[in-house]
């Protein structure tokens, strides 16, 4: 028993610290911070979080996974780049899963189902009262617009689609990001959402999958911005 209790006492530090790493170097991704195709030194990186290269590498290979990062043999790890042709095919097949899921869950969504919903909305309306005339939580933003679309998927109960929706929202996160920073969402989607929110609460299957619909059709429109953005950016040195 002692020797059980001195073997999780010693690996639970470890653990906190690649869990620590990770999400540190997943939000300096996010925020901008580091850029998309920058080339990233493991050991300046490791030096500024204050860490060793050990859970740096493990980071590195998670966000690899998620498509967040590229590696390459006696190159090294980059912030992926933005390639909107991709972003947009995948915008797509997030339209597609993004309408199943809000129809799905006007069946089968549950009173505390719609409070889930509703929490993250009222987290969403009060962020947007709190950015009138400031800057933008861009990373916040992007958290609450992921998480109510993960939550939907989650309350079909429907175990493929809440991994693959998951798995194309790791691929869309920079994108996404680059919506949020470089486009003029008056209300970074708040009315959009809202909608969706009210008709799987009316479980108004066809009002939701509209919404639904609307919502990812808003993007696909915005990434033609971001693309003019990102070749200004790019001509202009900046990228």
């Amino acid at each position: 028993m002692g020797a059980t209790t001195m073997a999780s006492d010693k690996t639970e530090p470890d653990e906190s610290v690649r869990q620590k790493t990770y999400r540190e170097l997943k939000a300096m991704i996010l925020s901008g911070r580091l850029r998309p195709s920058e080339r990233l030194s493991e050991s300046r990186i490791a030096e500024r979080l204050g860490v060793s290269r050990t859970p740096m590498r493990e980071a590195l290979m998670k966000l690899e996974k998620e498509g967040l990062v590229v590696g390459q043999r006696n190159i090294g790890y980059t912030v992926v780049d933005v390639d909107l042709a991709k972003v947009r095919n995948l915008l797509v097949v997030r339209q597609a899963l993004d309408v199943c899921a809000a129809e799905l869950a006007c069946d089968v969504a549950t009173d505390g189902d719609f409070a889930r919903i509703g929490a993250i909305i009222a987290e969403m309306e009060a962020l947007n009262l709190s950015t009138v005339g400031n800057s933008v939580d861009a990373a916040r933003v992007l958290e609450l617009g992921l998480r109510i679309h993960t939550v939907i998927a989650e309350i079909t109960r429907n175990d493929v689609l809440i991994r693959v929706t998951e798995q194309i929202y790791e691929q869309l996160q920079l994108a996404l990001l680059l919506e949020v920073l470089w486009i003029d969402l008056k209300d970074s989607g708040l009315e959009e959402h809202q909608a969706i929110a009210n008709a799987i609460r009316a479980r108004d299957r066809v009002a939701a999958a509209e919404a639904a619909r609307l919502h990812v059709q808003q993007s696909l429109e915005n990434m033609a911005k971001v693309q003019e953005l990102l070749d200004l950016r790019r001509g202009a040195g900046f990228l």
